[in-house]
Formats: C-alpha cells, structure tokens, sequence
C-alpha cells in the first residue's frame, strides 16, 4: 500500500459541504481565497485555495488586532473542493459562541491530493507512519501556505505576537516542520497525532508547544509523539546548562484514552480537558 493510499484511509474523506459559500452554524460566511506559487521566470507554478475564519468587526475596529491561527488538515480532507478542510475545527472556530470569546482569524488551505505538508515515510512491513526526517527544502503545499500566510498577516488586523498553529495527523507532522522552519513566528504550536524530526528539537525549545495524542492510535503510532516531546524535553535541558534564557521551560503533553486516532475531538475544546485556553493564553516574547 502507497503512503498516500494509507493517508487516505487514515481519515474519513469529509464529503458534501455547504457549496462554494460554506458557513458556520450561524450562518457567517467564511470566506475563500487563493495564493499563487511563481516559478522564478513569473510563470504560475500552482494554485493553493484556502479558506479565511474573519472575526466580527467590533473586534478590529482602529487599532484592534487579532490571533492569527494556522490549521493544518489531515490527508483524509484533501481535494480541490476548497471545502472539505473546514470538517474538524475551523465551523467551530467561525461559531459566534467562540468568535465572541476569542475573535481571531483562522487560515485553513486544502492541501491537494497526493501531496503532504510535510515528507514523511511508511514502515512498509506494518503499514504505520514513522518518524519523518526533516527536509531542507518544504514540501509544495507547506511553500504555498507560508506564503499564504504572508499575505494573511500583511493583508489583515492579525496580532503579530499571537499566531498560533495547530494541525492534526498529516496536519500535526505539518504543524512540527513548519514550527521547526519558523520558530520565532508561533506563539504556541499545537500538534496533534502527529509526529516530528527528533534532530529538530534544539529549534523549537523557545515555542510554546502542546503536544495531543491518542494512546491507542492504530494510523499514528502514539510513540512518536512521544520521542518528539522526550527530545524537545532534552534540549530544553541542554540549553539550561548554557548562560541562555529559557522562553520555554517545559513541554506540554496530553495522551487521550481509548479516542482510537480521533484526538483532535477532545484536544479542541475549551475547558480542562482540551487545549484551547492554554492556546489563548500564549504571546510570543521576544526570542
């Protein structure tokens, strides 16, 4: 079975959707919008459509600037529908009840099908996800949504010291490389049954990080979630014994109970048993 076979069974391929203006339970509209990759000669190398959460007006009127979250889907919301991205998290986000508590943006790109955020590899003999090694160069998609995000944050009222990320499964390996690419711009980096590039630990000892998995995860082995939060652990200590200040003093950590791979449902709520609160309560320092 192909890694891309595999992505595609690791989650449910969100179907339907409300048409070209997908709303959330309110009927507030989230708006569409695209980047466009050049190659060097200005020819178009590819088309990356997302989808933009925008918060109530009130909450940018003046000089009023918002969070900016980043969320990363999974493989099984892939597609060119522009639509199927908005399945887990963001309907929730653009909901009055949590736009009236916590008004942000929210960005969320459809990753193409067939392509990743991130390189990662198959253990062939088990058919499971294993720890990726972080390449050099970013993926296509991960190009594209750090570009999107340049436009978001120069075309919007996004608060500069509080951009947040966030993604699960193919999103979570995505939420680890690109906080291992641009750490000094993430005020708190979510990951959830994901997995990362142990030899990445010493750039993300700054980054407010909470690390969400499910201890039964039959596609994401719950072991690499683990090696990411041990060696990021490690290099939080290593750096201890330097004359540098931590930012970071230690890695937050959440393993659900018999969720299977579904860790995001519990992992996005308010409350003590998610993780939404302590998202908000990060700002990025300087670092």
């Amino acid at each position: 079975m192909s890694l891309a076979a595999l992505l595609t069974l690791a989650l449910p391929v969100a179907g339907g959707g409300d048409g070209p203006a997908a709303k959330a339970a309110t009927g507030t509209a989230i708006a569409s919008g695209e980047t466009v990759l050049k190659q060097p000669d200005g020819q178009i190398e590819a088309t990356y459509r997302y989808r933009l959460v925008e918060p109530p007006a009130a909450a940018i009127e003046g000089e009023k600037r918002v969070p900016l979250i980043v969320f990363l889907h999974g493989a099984g919301e892939r597609g060119n529908d522009n639509e199927s991205q908005l399945k887990h998290f963001v309907r929730d986000a653009a909901s009055p009840e949590f736009q009236s508590a916590h008004p942000c943006f929210v960005l969320a790109m459809q990753c193409p099908a067939g392509e990743t955020w991130a390189s990662l590899r198959l253990d062939n003999e088990k058919k499971r996800i294993v720890a990726p090694t972080f390449a050099s160069e970013p993926t296509r998609a991960m190009r594209a949504l750090m570009q999107a995000m340049g436009e978001i944050i120069a075309g919007r009222k996004v608060d500069p010291d509080c951009i947040y990320l966030s993604g699960l499964s193919m999103g979570g390996f995505g939420s680890f490389d690109l906080a291992a690419r641009r750490p000094k711009q993430f005020a708190a980096v979510i990951p959830v049954c994901g997995g990362g590039d142990p030899a990445t630990a010493p750039l993300l000892v700054d980054v407010p990080i909470y690390i969400v998995h499910g201890d039964d995860d039959p596609i994401v082995p719950v072991e690499l979630s683990r090696t990411m939060r041990d060696a990021i652990t490690k290099a939080i200590a290593a750096k201890a014994e330097t004359t540098k200040p931590i930012k970071n003093p230690a890695v937050m950590y959440r393993e659900y109970t018999k969720v299977g791979h579904d860790s995001w449902t519990p992992a996005y709520r308010f409350g003590p048993d998610g993780v939404l609160d302590w998202l908000f309560l990060q700002r990025r320092t300087s670092r």
